[in-house]
């Protein structure tokens, strides 16, 4: 992979890459605006800014779920200081309410503490995707008809569908509600739910992101892995060439997870030779240690393609990861049930009185939205023998 580590630049592929520790506000200023310097932060005079952090759910600061409220913060300041003329943020969790989950994780009262306002996302107009490959049209939040650039501050994370996730993941929230459930149904597999992900990346209005990898989040992101302190700031007016410069920084070769490629392609770039501008820290500088990551999809061999149905069905039953659900754990929240997309998961109680979910393995996508949402970590994924048809479902 190519990496060129450069002084600022003009071009639209450069990608900053800051050392920052702590979230110290008077430090996030300085990394904040010298991030944008580098990578060439457009002019914002008398425009209208709506600001994206990821609230994938009501989780409290310290699990770095979300966007640190103080990252934030930091970025409202540099966005009214640069002459920014109105300042909306927002995001849509996967089944919580945006104003109720960013209140939990801190950052609602940040917006508020920094003269800006926070929207929950309703659905706008359905808005054309023309170069898309999947979805030829995407509906939006209506706070995008009335915004001059998106600001998209995306958390640097594992992620147990998508392996990675960060700058164009982290657009997928700006679609409202239980649509983003719609969508893992339309295209359960990694591979099209990634190639819908590049579509709706490049159908958007102008964004310009910055990344919080101050802390990361590694093992199993998004929601349930572990915070991981990488002391980090990434920026970049290009949300593709961006998430390849973080994903080699906690370990991944970027070539081997699919929507990344594809992103980069799409932006024009040979995936074997890039040539994105990075600095003023390379990434073997910022490069984390240790960091525990999610095995990149195993390609499908050419023999197993030629088995016969029965065959592969087989084949499934003992290779493929599914949900795992430890009623010890469980809490009773039915935020798994609900987010469900495939209506595969139903409620109830075992002997002992504990929560119980139980999962149908043939309604069951593996898309694993109920793991990425459950707040006490009572689903985990592994292998586990596939129910064949006729069998009874399994708690």
């Amino acid at each position: 992979m190519t990496e060129t580590v450069a002084n600022a630049s003009t071009k639209a592929d450069t990608v900053c890459l800051l050392d920052c520790r702590t979230y110290e506000p008077a430090l996030l200023d300085a990394a904040i605006e010298k991030a944008a310097v580098f990578a060439s932060f457009p002019d914002i005079r008398g425009k209208r800014m709506l600001v994206k952090p990821n609230v994938l759910n009501a989780s409290p600061v310290e699990k770095a779920v979300t966007t640190h409220p103080e990252f934030v913060a930091a970025v409202l300041r540099f966005l009214w200081a640069r002459g920014a003329a109105k300042i909306m943020v927002g995001d849509s969790p996967a089944w919580q309410t945006g104003s109720s989950a960013s209140k939990t994780a801190g950052i609602h009262e940040a917006v508020g503490r920094n003269g800006a306002e926070w929207i929950d996302f309703t659905p706008g107009k359905p808005r054309s995707a023309p170069d898309a490959k999947l979805v030829k049209n995407f509906v939006f939040a209506s706070a995008l008809d009335d915004c001059d650039l998106i600001i998209n501050l995306p958390k640097l994370k594992t992620h147990r569908l998508m392996i990675y996730t960060g700058a164009v993941k982290n657009f997928f929230g700006l679609v409202p509600g239980l649509g983003k459930s719609g969508m893992h149904l339309r295209f359960p597999d990694r591979l099209r739910f990634g190639t819908m992900l590049v579509d709706l990346a490049m159908s958007l209005p102008p964004s310009f992101t910055f990344m919080d990898g101050v802390i990361a989040m590694e093992g199993e992101g998004p929601g349930n892995g572990r915070p991981f302190r990488l002391g980090a700031i990434l920026a970049s007016a290009d949300a593709a060439a961006l998430d390849w410069i973080a994903a080699q920084c906690i370990g991944y070769d970027p070539r081997k997870i699919p929507y990344l490629v594809d992103a980069l392609k799409r932006r024009g770039r040979d995936p074997l030779s890039p040539s994105i501008s990075v600095g003023p820290l390379g990434v073997a500088q910022a490069a984390a240690k240790d960091f525990a990551l999610l095995p990149y999809e195993k390609a499908a061999s050419s023999s197993a393609s030629r088995m016969p149905a029965f065959a592969k069905l087989l084949l499934r039953k003992f290779t493929v990861d599914r949900p795992v659900f430890h009623p010890d754990k469980c809490i009773g929240c039915m935020a798994c049930v609900k987010i469900c997309p495939a209506h595969a998961l139903e409620s109830g109680k075992n002997g002992r009185g504990q929560h119980r979910i139980r999962i149908d393995d043939e309604a069951c996508i593996t898309c694993f939205c109920c793991h990425e949402v459950c707040p006490a970590k009572a689903i985990s994924i592994r292998k586990v023998p596939f129910r064949m048809p006729g069998e009874k479902k399994r708690s």
